[in-house]
């Protein structure tokens, strides 16, 4: 295969996944999103441009998507991208409000708002880290408030993943991770996304051409907050020790409870908790995409050994 079908393939390659997600991209997110680092800007525009006129992907308003698509996604990410304005406002206000809570150390936004899009069904997720040794305490304080104060309303406030400072490198390396990792926003805490994303480097092995805010760009705040250091004192002692075990143990028991019908395998992966981590991903959505992927590779006959270095989505 020569070089330009093997671009033209990892271009495809890259429209099928965001696909998905009807969600097409710009030649900036391309580059830095091809599972190849043996190309230019220009070389990429040019590949661009000679697939278009050939009608093997279709080109509107400076995005690029796949002709199988069969609708107008240009015109569906902009106004996605116009609701995203607001949601991001939203969130940098939020996000000042989760700050103030003890044990925050950084907070950073994942899902759809990550990729500078919404819709007016989904949440704004949010990735916390926290300090080690309170994760639980942290996530606990946050829950409540959600539950009281915003009456279980996850809109905005969806608070699915947290790690603490110590344990940033994340463990399952697919390219549906990668993806998250890759158009992570920081709102919080500059200096720790860069050793979050210096922990994460791995994604480089699926996206070589990847460099930090190379798909986003976002003006942080990192003053500390005295408000949080006051509300901490009191948690500084070995009764916090306890109560941290004690709220780990009551989650691992409340997913068993609730999801009986996973094998602990399944549910460890999905709701995993652990004394550095707590996630829930309800649904098992990432397995369901990275099926989805796999099958319209399969479709095309592009399900090549790039898709995962360690030979998995």
């Amino acid at each position: 295969m020569t070089s330009v079908s093997l671009l033209n393939s990892d271009i495809v390659r890259t429209l099928l996944y965001y696909e998905i997600f009807d969600h097409p991209l710009t030649s900036h997110e391309l580059f830095h999103l091809l599972p190849r680092n043996s190309i230019s800007r220009s070389g990429l525009s040019e590949a661009l441009d000679s697939m278009s006129r050939a009608g093997l992907i279709r080109s509107e308003k400076g995005y690029y998507s796949l002709t199988s698509s069969g609708s107008d996604l240009s015109g569906l990410r902009l106004r996605r991208a116009a609701l995203a304005e607001r949601r991001l406002r939203i969130a940098k206000v939020v996000a000042h409000v989760i700050r103030r809570f003890p044990f925050v150390r950084a907070i950073f936004i994942s899902g759809d708002l990550s990729k500078g899009v919404a819709s007016p069904e989904s949440d704004i997720d949010y990735v916390i880290v926290t300090e080690p040794g309170r994760l639980w305490i942290c996530r606990s304080m946050l829950v409540a408030f959600k539950k009281v104060f915003l009456l279980n309303s996850k809109k905005y406030f969806c608070l699915n993943y947290y790690v603490d400072t110590l344990h940033l490198a994340l463990g399952e390396h697919n390219y549906y991770t990668a993806t998250e990792i890759a158009h992570l926003v920081p709102l919080f805490n500059a200096e720790l996304y860069l050793k979050y994303m210096n922990a994460n480097a791995w994604i480089r092995n699926f996206f070589p051409n990847y460099r930090i805010f190379a798909v986003h760009h976002v003006t942080l705040s990192d003053r500390n907050s005295l408000l949080q250091r006051m509300l901490e004192l009191p948690f500084r002692g070995r009764w916090a020790a306890r109560l941290e075990r004690s709220l780990l143990e009551f989650m691992q028991r409340t997913w068993k409870k609730r999801y009986p019908h996973h094998d602990d395998a399944t549910r460890e992966r999905i709701f995993r908790s652990s004394p550095s981590e707590s996630r829930a991903y309800v649904g098992n959505f990432s397995d369901k995409v990275l099926g989805i992927y796999r099958k319209k590779l399969e479709e095309r006959s592009l399900a090549g050994g790039w898709v995962d270095p360690e030979s998995r989505l």
